[in-house]
């Protein structure tokens, strides 16, 4: 019995852990199948987040390499080091808003359209308008101006900027996930093979841009150079952090921060064989450099190809962190005849461009009622921009050294009619030197009158009368007679400005003044204006939010190769006002300081000031989110993307 109890005992106590063995395998296996269903999981979500430049968790996003950051179109998640610095109530920046919705896709091809061709591609060593927008797709600056208020700074390059108690240090911590572009040659090419790697993006990029910014080899630097008049040093700390101090504290210091970028040493310190340049040359190789005609940065684009006359294209940098660059490619076609732009707009062959006044007449205010410009077909907006047109005058010449002839000039341009006739009313007459809309433009001076009488009893004034017979003015100067025959000097690519200097030519010689318009190129026209090699010349500034009339209007400047101050305006008392703005803090001060000036320069007319801008601009509907920036580049395709876009 009591062997036959302990024999079942056994028995049941064997099936128990046989039972116990068989869940354990159970459990195991069912284990495995989900780790197995996991991991597969995973893999195909690090494959979609791969495909789609997402950064995959476990990279290291400080060190670059193996681990080196895949940027998405959205940013990325920010390192540790980031998100504690904008939390730091020391630090001046703020963390930028997002620039695409969440339900942005990626790919595609955005066309976009020049309408000239840019003289070179390297930013330190050209400013004209052209460069500085592939710049802001191709490049990162330390800081930017923040989307929700310009008057402010976000992050870029830099994620955290402080300041000395007496504000006239400032130090960068710069961020670690930033690498430069491959540059556009052709790497398979043995003689480039001294560019291959990854380049890291250092606090020494930002020292090299800086010393070539101050190299007066480097001519097409003079602009910027002059905001930096005051500053004491420049250095990099370590590998990310860059400091800048200046000798005396000055408002426009913190406004010139925005102009900082890193430039790459590596490519730009060389010849096209890796030899490295001598450091007393140095500047003068980076001005007329073997790459300019290419661009390089670091930023949401990489520059892959320039063709003159014909092609700019960007393409998608996959490693960008901060997102923003949802389309696969951008391609500027180069569309010097502006009338091929509403017409590839119509095609499709342009996804969005602004319409030229003449264009916006024909297509918009006269065009038919079916006009896939007025039916809805086309998308359309507006924006003013921080700009102001205008004629200048070079003092130097032998006509506009006395301000009686210049008035004279100004009295003898029809803007009213030039503005409502030409341009459509596409902007609003303009007094001095500032976009009409600022608190620092004063409203209370009037625009100067059309009136011929007027200006023929100023030019008498001022002894210019035809004293031979012949129809035109003239004048003994230094003992020389002088006729009152000058060239006016217009963008060739605008028949806007063709049409100004025609319909100006006939007014000024119903008073005696002889003017010959010379339609030129962008680039050739820029040349002759660095040069001052002309009499007068139709151009336009872009302002800041903030002002500053250093650089254009400053005495010092007048007589700088390649500067801003190109009619060789010199007023003892403009630089007065100019340095105490620079220097001035207290917002009303400054509005008073700049209300001064906006008369002194109405007074002297150094230019005839015409208008301020507003560009009507058309897109496709498949391009979705578009919007315009308050500050240059308005029309910025950050945050557009492509509904239905085929992805890369």
């Amino acid at each position: 019995m009591t062997k036959g109890f302990f024999r079942s005992l056994i028995g049941l106590g064997l099936l128990a852990l046989l039972l116990v063995v068989t869940a354990v395998n159970v459990w195991q296996s069912e284990r495995i199948e989900r780790n197995q269903i996991e991991l597969g999981q995973r893999v195909g979500d690090m494959e979609k987040q791969l495909a789609e430049g997402v950064v995959v968790k476990g990279s290291n996003a400080s060190t670059g390499t193996m681990g080196a950051p895949t940027g998405g179109i959205h940013p990325v998640p920010e390192p540790d080091y980031i998100a504690a610095a904008y939390n730091d109530s020391a630090n001046l920046l703020v963390r930028d808003s997002p620039y695409l919705p969440s339900n942005a896709q990626q790919g595609d091809v955005l066309n976009l359209k020049f309408g000239s061709n840019p003289k070179g591609l390297n930013f330190v060593a050209e400013n004209g308008a052209d460069v500085t927008e592939i710049q802001n797709y191709v490049s990162m600056f330390l800081v930017k101006p923040y989307r929700e208020d310009p008057s402010r700074y976000a992050g870029d390059f830099a994620y955290r900027l402080t300041t000395s108690d007496d504000h006239l240090t400032y130090v960068f911590n710069l961020r670690k996930d930033v690498y430069w572009h491959e540059p556009a040659v052709d790497m398979a090419d043995e003689r480039y093979a001294w560019l291959e790697g990854d380049h890291q993006v250092t606090a020494h990029d930002v020292v090299f841009m800086m010393d070539m910014l101050m190299n007066e080899q480097v001519s097409g630097a003079a602009p910027l150079r002059s905001y930096f008049e005051g500053l004491e040093s420049y250095r990099a700390v370590d590998d990310f952090t860059f400091e800048l101090k200046f000798k005396e504290k000055k408002f426009s210091q913190y406004m010139i921060l925005e102009n900082l970028y890193p430039m790459p040493k590596f490519l730009y310190g060389f010849d096209e064989d890796g030899e490295a340049y001598e450091d007393a040359i140095l500047g003068q190789r980076v001005q007329d450099h073997w790459y300019n005609p290419r661009a390089i940065g670091c930023g949401p684009y990489r520059f892959v190809r320039y063709e003159p006359g014909v092609v700019i294209e960007l393409e998608r940098n996959p490693r960008y962190p901060l997102g923003g660059n949802a389309h696969g490619k951008v391609v500027f076609s180069i569309l010097r005849d502006y009338s091929s732009w509403p017409r590839k707009l119509r095609t499709g062959e342009l996804h969005l461009s602004q319409l030229q006044p003449g264009q916006y007449r024909s297509e918009v205010l006269i065009g038919e009622p079916d006009s896939p410009f007025k039916d809805g077909t086309l998308q359309a907006g507006e924006f003013w921009t921080h700009s102001y047109f205008y004629i200048g005058w070079n003092a130097d010449k032998p006509w506009f050294g006395d301000k009686n002839v210049r008035w004279a000039m100004s009295h003898a341009f029809n803007a009213d009619l030039l503005l409502k006739e030409v341009f459509m009313d596409l902007g609003s007459r303009t007094t001095g030197p500032m976009p009409n809309f600022l608190p620092f433009y004063d409203k209370s001076i009037p625009a100067i009158p059309f009136d011929l009488e007027r200006a023929a009893t100023l030019l008498d004034e001022a002894g210019w009368t035809d004293t031979n017979g012949n129809g035109i003015r003239d004048k003994e100067i230094d003992g020389q007679v002088h006729e009152f025959d000058f060239t006016l000097t217009v963008y060739g690519s605008s028949d806007e400005y063709k049409t100004v200097g025609n319909i100006y030519k006939e007014d000024l010689a119903k008073v005696g003044v002889a003017m010959t318009v010379r339609p030129m190129d962008w680039a050739n026209l820029l040349k002759k204006v660095d040069d001052r090699d002309f009499d007068a010349v139709t151009l336009a500034w872009v302002s800041s939010p903030q002002v500053d009339f250093y650089q254009i209007w400053h005495s010092s400047q007048a007589d700088v190769a390649k500067g801003s101050n190109r009619v060789g305006f010199r007023n003892p008392e403009a630089d007065v006002l100019i340095e105490k703005l620079q220097r001035e803090f207290d917002h009303d001060e400054r509005v008073r300081l700049a209300h001064a000036f906006h008369k002194l320069t109405y007074d002297e007319q150094p230019y005839t000031f015409f208008y301020t801008r507003k560009r009507k601009v058309y897109w496709q509907p498949e391009l979705k989110n578009v919007e315009f920036s308050k500050t240059r580049p308005y029309m910025n395709p950050r945050p557009w993307f492509l509904a239905g876009a085929a992805q890369p």
